[in-house]
């Protein structure tokens, strides 16, 4: 499913002032005298550098006259919604201190709500393509060694993080701003948050409203669809999603120990010692976390080559699976290998829980909803919306699927859509022209 572009122009525009806006400020003087307010002895700084982009922060590295580094970070004008940009921050500072204070993983110090970056001098981010297997062996293990201290760490309710700056001001809604919600708001333009009062009692109740996401996606973006046939397509399949959830929610996790979800942590988020030596040093970039259901933190990581199967590379041609399919579930035998052999050496780890509950969602197929209810602008065709229908079979899908064919309703649902298109695409012309006329 395709981003609302109506909306990508007039965020582009957006990021564009604000870079301007932040460039002039650093021009004046403005932005190091900020910033050295908010050191502990007030010390003078300097811009070293210019601005490192991620996908939903700006970082600079401001060093100050002791030659302590700071890397300053900003939620990305254009790239995170206005109305939650102090919530991103209030979830990944409380989500910093939470593994800071509870566990042994290395992530960045918090100083007045500024990322103090524990290697700044020489940042590595593992995207490489020719990382050796012995190398992301070397990764994984560190990995495993940080989800299974994460694991320890329960909760008695889905939520967002308490966060306990604002929590006397405006406490936090129970319902979770997450990697998918922001994104359909942000790049869809469509609200599915519902009722952020009304929390979760159950995995299933959270699987559920995370599933209606997508159908609230899929009514209400008008580019959601490309066409009377894909529409009715992508009505029934999303059907089908929900009513499989029943069937797919672990009893033993339903109603108990729910555990820190971080939707975008994967290998990007590392900083490692050096392009030779991996060893971790930094954990960053920590947005969108909550508390979440157990078998979602247990799931078979969606992560392990930093690309999301929900991504069109993945998409099969024909009948045969992409290449990128064998690799990876190459490298997730491997993880759950090195999983278990830490879980042998950690004490608290006997009965092996997290590796068990990782193979479950593999053997079961529920590993594909979770990367599905994790991601927005899902399509009908993607990887992980293949692999469910396979691991469910066809004869099964095919059942749901005509419990929802009623022939009237498919039928307005897809001329609705072609019309909504149609008003997009004359929208968006309209726009396109008027940007050509402003550059001339």
């Amino acid at each position: 499913m395709d981003t609302n572009a109506l909306i990508d122009l007039v965020h582009e525009v957006q990021g564009q002032l604000r870079v301007d806006k932040v460039n002039e400020t650093h021009r004046t003087g403005r932005l190091c005298q900020w910033v050295s307010s908010l050191h502990p002895d007030k010390l003078p700084c300097q811009l070293d550098g210019t601005f490192h982009h991620g996908a939903f922060n700006a970082g600079m590295k401001m060093v100050f006259s002791d030659s302590t580094a700071w890397m300053v970070r900003f939620p990305r004008i254009g790239k995170v919604c206005d109305d939650y940009t102090d919530e991103k921050v209030a979830m990944e500072v409380t989500a910093l201190s939470l593994i800071r204070n509870r566990t042994n993983i290395p992530v960045p110090r918090v100083q007045a709500d500024l990322l103090l970056d524990p290697n700044a001098e020489r940042p590595s981010r593992v995207m490489r393509e020719d990382v050796s297997d012995r190398d992301i062996e070397v990764i994984y293990r560190q990995l495993a060694n940080f989800l299974l201290q994460l694991f320890n760490l329960d909760s008695d309710r889905i939520g967002s993080l308490p966060s306990p700056q604002i929590e006397a001001k405006s406490p936090t809604p129970p319902r979770p701003l997450t990697f998918k919600a922001h994104s359909i708001l942000q790049n869809g333009g469509v609200d599915t948050f519902g009722d952020r009062a009304k929390g979760f009692a159950t995995t299933a109740e959270y699987f559920q409203y995370v599933a209606g996401q997508d159908w609230e996606q899929l009514v209400h973006q008008p580019n959601s669809t490309v066409g009377p046939y894909d529409a009715k397509n992508k009505y029934l399949v999303f059907k089908v999603l929900k009513s499989l959830i029943p069937d797919l929610v672990h009893a033993k996790y339903d109603r108990c120990k729910f555990k820190l979800i971080c939707d975008d942590l994967g290998l990007a988020n590392l900083i490692v010692r050096g392009r030779e030596d991996f060893t971790v040093v930094g954990v960053v970039d920590l947005e969108w976390s909550y508390i979440g259901p157990a078998q979602l933190f247990g799931s078979a990581p969606w992560w392990l080559l930093q690309d999301r199967p929900v991504n069109s590379t993945w998409d099969y041609k024909g009948d045969k699976p992409p290449q990128i399919a064998a690799r990876y579930f190459k490298c997730l035998a491997i993880f759950i290998c090195i999983l278990e052999e830490e879980e042998a050496k950690m004490p608290g780890h006997e009965e092996r829980e997290l590796s068990n509950l990782m193979k479950w969602s593999q053997a079961s197929g529920v590993m594909w909803l979770h990367i599905l209810l994790s991601s927005g602008f899902n399509d009908h065709r993607s990887f992980p919306f293949t692999q469910l229908r396979q691991h469910v079979g066809a004869t099964e899908w095919a059942r749901r699927e005509k419990e929802f064919e009623n022939a009237k309703e498919l039928e307005a649902f897809a001329s609705r859509k072609v019309s909504e298109l149609d008003k997009y695409d004359e929208a968006l012309e309209k726009m396109e022209e008027n940007k050509a006329l402003n550059r001339h």
